[in-house]
């Protein structure tokens, strides 16, 4: 009975003893690129929200959601009945006190009036003009336009509502450009400049990948949220509809010869060669770092042989096992 124990300890102790199965990763050249994440929003670079500066009952709606209009094309009119009644009254007074001043002048110039009644004549006449034309341009304000060309995109305006000072009747955009607002980490802005190329992906549409260039950044950032705006340029034919949430990588460098090895062979700053059977140390130095590749700037060189996996109680030196590469 206890011989049979012994022989029991004597093979789990060869067991444990036995040098661990490793597999072997070499590592290769290919490209790194080094990428800032930032998640934005897709807009249209030119829109606008048309809303009234006074406040009156609408009169007549003339565009429909998905219209196309053109600069300076009505949308809505609001009453302005009393304020026609008030512009007419100021106009024909501007008429009439203009007519006076002519007369007065005339009489002036030939010697039957004072000056001091010409330039009271010539006064009032201004007034009133000046007075008939502040009031023809206010009846503009019961007249909304198309700031630019593009489609409505929202109404919020029926006949009968009450238009309110600042609230959006309208939505009109441009849209044949279109682009993507996002904000980036205050710590990363010094990287970006204009023209750096944004890989852009959204959950609506998997495993696709939209192109995108940075346009502008923001001069001034959110000292509260400690993140700058940036704004990415879409080409016309994107896909991407407005409102969409997306995520983007900003490239901000490519090197087409990095040294790479697999991700899982390198762990915190550490991978493992083997020389002579041995398992040995390596401190290196990484860059860029993706899901399946990890980029090694120092301390290993192309081609080196590497634990893909290395154990989680692996030795310095320790004897190890070659087992199926990867």
């Amino acid at each position: 009975m206890g011989g049979v124990v012994l022989l029991g300890l004597g093979a789990a102790g060869w067991l444990l003893l036995r040098p661990p199965t490793v597999e072997i990763a070499r590592t290769r050249t290919g490209e790194a690129v080094d990428v800032i994440y930032a998640s934005g929003v897709v807009d249209y670079v030119r829109q606008a929200h048309v809303a009234p500066i006074v406040t009156a009952p609408i009169r007549q709606v003339d565009v429909a959601e998905g219209d196309w209009v053109r600069p300076g094309q009505s949308l809505a009119r609001l009453e302005d009945g009393p304020q026609q009644g008030a512009a007419l009254q100021l106009a024909a007074q501007a008429a009439q006190a203009r007519i006076v001043a002519g007369r007065t002048r005339r009489l002036f110039e030939a010697g039957f009036a004072a000056r001091a009644a010409d330039d009271d004549a010539q006064a009032q006449a201004r007034a009133a003009t000046a007075a008939a034309d502040s009031a023809a341009a206010r009846l503009r304000d019961y007249r909304l336009t198309a700031p630019f060309a593009g489609q409505v995109l929202r109404r919020e305006a029926e006949p009968g509502d009450l238009g309110t000072v600042g609230a959006p009747l309208f939505v009109i955009a441009d849209t044949r450009t279109l682009r993507i607002t996002a904000d980036v980490d205050e710590r990363d802005i010094a990287k970006l400049r204009p023209g750096v190329q944004a890989l852009i992906r959204s959950d609506a549409f998997p495993g696709k990948t939209f192109q995108g260039r940075v346009s502008q950044i923001t001069p001034a950032g959110d000292a509260k949220g400690r993140v700058f705006r940036v704004r990415i340029a879409l080409p016309a034919d994107s896909g991407l509809p407005p409102g969409m949430t997306v995520e983007t990588n900003l490239v901000t460098d490519r090197r087409p010869k990095a040294i790479l090895a697999l991700s899982s062979a390198v762990r915190d700053g550490v991978v493992w060669t083997v020389h002579g059977g041995r398992a040995r140390r390596v401190v290196v130095r990484v860059g860029a770092m993706g899901g399946d590749l990890t980029e090694i700037q120092s301390g290993v060189g192309v081609g080196q042989p590497l634990i893909a996996r290395p154990p989680a109680n692996l030795a310095d030196g320790q004897r190890v096992r070659f087992g199926k590469a990867p």
